[in-house]
């Protein structure tokens, strides 16, 4: 072969292979936001997923203190139900023996030691936000102020509280957020009881998820999620 035609077929192969590059790159950078995108979404949805269950995990255990201590606890005394915007402006929610009755708010107290009067007392609602967020809902946890009263009668009391945000504004939803139901078998200790299980008062909690994405393959609207606490100290 001559020397020519070596050097033609040199530089086709140089020319295809520049060709191929080109097209490579080419097919890096349609991929790269793509999969850009993809890799921050994950990120955030990985943050989004541990908040939610640091939430989810703050509300169940405080929640379940509800009756802790008190000499005979009673559903609709150391575990209230409420509607509104909060304390001062709440209403209270008559849960029914061997019922169900919804509201956007609970309260709750406990006593230590065992035995005596209440000693502490927290709340939970999802209330509305403020300002430009005043068509979403927040979720909000409430607990005394130093030297605050956990009386029944201090529960609608707003100077008794502080508050506590725990999940910013996020869309509404039209289910509704807490759902109290007395005399369910939801302890599991006790519903091993054949023939005569221990029953208890059920909360389930409709906790708000924030809307984080918008786009992109991991895009979402803004929900809803049950979860389910058993008030293992009330009858």
């Amino acid at each position: 072969m001559s020397p020519s035609r070596t050097k033609g077929f040199t530089l086709i192969e140089l020319m295809v292979a520049m060709a191929i590059g080109a097209l490579l790159v080419l097919a890096a950078m349609i991929l790269y936001v793509p999969v850009s995108r993809s890799l921050v979404d994950q990120g955030i949805v990985g943050q989004q997923t541990l908040s939610e269950a640091v939430n989810y995990d703050f509300d169940v255990m405080n929640t379940a203190n509800a009756g802790y201590g008190i000499a005979n606890p009673q559903l609709n005394t150391d575990a209230v139900l409420v509607t509104g915007t909060g304390p001062g402006s709440n209403t209270t929610v008559l849960i029914p023996s061997k019922g169900s009755a919804q509201g956007n708010g609970i309260f709750w107290d406990w006593s230590i030691p065992a035995g005596g009067a209440p000693t502490g007392c927290a709340g939970l609602q999802v209330i509305k936000g403020a300002n430009s967020n005043a068509g979403n809902e927040r979720l909000v946890y409430y607990e005394e102020v130093p030297g605050g009263m956990c009386t029944a009668t201090a529960l609608n009391t707003a100077s008794n509280w502080d508050v506590e945000t725990v999940l910013p504004s996020v869309a509404q939803s039209s289910l509704a957020p807490i759902t109290v139901t007395d005399a369910q078998d939801c302890d599991l200790r006790g519903s091993q009881i054949v023939g005569n299980p221990v029953l208890h008062p059920l909360v389930t909690l409709q906790l708000p998820i924030p809307k984080t994405l918008t786009g992109g393959f991991f895009a979402h609207q803004a929900d809803q999620v049950p979860v389910d606490v058993c008030l293992h100290n009330l009858p």
